[in-house]
């Protein structure tokens, strides 16, 4: 269906991510279309976007337990990439590249947004726009 003419894209356009909506219960769960934000609280977080927040993300489908993966689609974000890192690095941090071959933070935010830190394998999953 490449030469449709508008609407909604098949989930093969775009990035799709897996999260863990932190604000999630049996009494308020996320709905699928939910407009959501990445969150800074650990890898992959997210919550509910509050009045005035930039959607950052849009959940495809409904969970009420922040330990259930919620698949979402991301916007502002073309692609997710895993770097070794050097220095000091945290989940929401912006990186550049380091002079060896990986990444380091950034010393502000240039739109990329470090999702995952594993400092067992130094690397970062990062996601760039």
């Amino acid at each position: 269906m490449l030469n449709k003419r508008s609407g909604i894209l098949p989930d093969d356009y775009g990035l799709s991510l897996t999260v863990f909506a932190q604000d999630a219960t049996n009494v308020a769960p996320i709905k699928a279309g939910t407009p959501m934000k990445l969150a800074t609280t650990g890898a992959y977080h997210a919550v509910r976007c509050a009045d005035g927040d930039a959607i950052q993300l849009v959940a495809k489908h409904g969970v009420s337990d922040p330990d259930a993966p919620l698949g979402v689609h991301a916007y502002g974000y073309s692609r997710n990439n895993e770097f070794p890192y050097s220095g000091t690095i945290a989940v929401g941090d912006s990186v550049v590249a380091d002079a060896n071959g990986g990444v380091k933070k950034a010393t502000a935010a240039n739109g990329s947004y470090v999702a995952l830190v594993n400092t067992s394998k130094q690397t970062v999953e990062v996601l760039l726009p």
